[in-house]
């Protein structure tokens, strides 16, 4: 990607930048608690919490494509703080509603949808940031994208807690009030401490942003679309991390969203059990991607990836073959959690440096799209699995999966130009 900001160490953009995903994270996190709470108090319904939460994803996935091209006609500093006020401007409406008696279930529908309809889009541009602000703050890119990971992992191991405790004290109307409060202040942060990177002219379909009202301007709009689909195919390497991360994202949907739940029920007894096995993960993570941003840049990238998918692969082995045990299987899921951290920041840095910003909204947002479609059917496909082969035979099974995942990883040779 090309470098835009001057190479004089000028930290305080990166800073601002990390602080308002800090403060996004931790509202957003605190809201996974409190939406499903909220529906749940004021309809009764979990059917209708689970609509909600499917819906949302449905919105967000289709989104990520559609809304691609405004991220390379906008910019990615303008993207980022739209995507922000957006979406806390849409999270604000329902309290507000509420309060006024005029939030019914299909506009509540509406409202979470649009809450999200700009997430993708959004992640992609405070990602196309990156490069710019690090070259400006003189650190590595791996670097960046390890303390943009880390941070946003931070605010989530907080912000979990945090949801909780707030909707139990404050109610749910005050957290998603906080959250709309915590966006518009990240795009504030965003708006005024991130210097505006200075790209080459983008071509004359993309610099001008000309209204969808005419039929022309959606042919426009929609052969742009096309534009970052082909690139996403034609592109080998792009393709290929592409294809490994949305096997990946299936996995880990599988593991984390079934296989845990059921191994903490049936094998450990306790539903305590899952959240320590989260809760020990998750700081794994924040482990992974701290000691990856101190010496990531120093590492193999395609050596990064392929040892941390391997690891994963190893370690839930281990989980399948190790008697039940709370203790043990909070440090195997600890451990997990740092051999996988460095997957992220590694696409990331490959695709900052592969695309070209005029085309890497676009690119990016399918990528992330395509790997988001992969979460629901990695989920069902290990619900099934595991009810057709019980749980330990399960994580066994998906322990093979991601070393036959990395095996192909391997023998990819769109890979070897990480």
């Amino acid at each position: 990607m090309t470098r835009a900001l001057p190479a004089v160490s000028r930290p305080w953009g990166m800073r601002a930048l990390l602080g308002a995903v800090l403060i996004s994270s931790v509202g957003e996190a605190m809201v996974i608690v409190a939406v499903p709470w909220f529906v749940l108090e004021t309809t009764g319904s979990a059917a209708r919490t689970g609509v909600l939460l499917v819906v949302g994803a449905v919105s967000s996935g289709l989104a990520g494509v559609l809304a691609g091209p405004l991220v390379d006609r906008w910019g990615f500093k303008r993207m980022a703080v739209t995507a922000y006020v957006f979406g806390g401007a849409a999270a604000a409406c329902i309290p507000l509603l509420h309060h006024l008696g005029r939030l019914d279930f299909a506009t509540l529908i509406g409202l979470s949808a649009a809450a999200s309809v700009l997430d993708v889009p959004g992640v992609a541009a405070v990602t196309g940031l990156v490069p710019g602000l690090v070259e400006a703050a003189g650190m590595p890119l791996e670097r960046g994208n390890a303390l943009l990971g880390g941070v946003h992992q931070a605010a989530q191991l907080a912000g979990l807690p945090l949801g909780g405790l707030a909707t139990a004290t404050l109610g749910t109307d005050a957290v998603l009030a906080l959250d709309a409060l915590g966006c518009l202040l990240a795009a504030l942060v965003i708006l005024t401490g991130v210097p505006s990177p200075v790209v080459a002219p983008l071509a004359p379909a993309v610099a001008a942003p000309a209204s969808l009202g005419s039929p022309r301007a959606v042919r426009a709009y929609l052969d742009e679309i096309r534009v970052g689909l082909r690139l996403l195919w034609r592109e080998r390497l792009v393709r290929a991390l592409a294809c490994s991360g949305a096997a990946f994202n299936a996995l880990d949907s599988g593991l984390a969203g079934v296989l845990l739940a059921v191994y903490a029920h049936r094998e450990l007894g306790s539903a305590a059990g899952l959240g320590v096995m989260l809760t020990a993960f998750g700081v794994g993570v924040l482990a992974g991607t701290g000691a990856y941003a101190v010496v990531g840049h120093r590492l193999g990238r395609r050596r990064a990836y392929l040892a941390s998918g391997a690891g994963v692969g190893l370690l839930v082995a281990g989980l399948a073959v190790v008697s039940p045990s709370l203790p043990v299987a909070a440090v195997l899921l600890c451990l997990l959690g740092v051999v996988a951290a460095p997957v992220g920041p590694v696409r990331t840095s490959a695709f900052q440096r592969g695309l070209r910003p005029e085309t890497y909204g676009r690119v990016v947002s399918a990528v992330d799209t395509v790997g988001m479609a992969a979460v629901p059917l990695g989920a069902a496909a290990t619900a099934v699995a595991v009810e057709a082969l019980g749980v330990r035979p399960a994580l066994a099974a998906l322990a093979a999966a991601y070393l036959l995942v990395v095996t192909a990883c391997w023998r990819s040779s769109a890979l070897r130009a990480l």
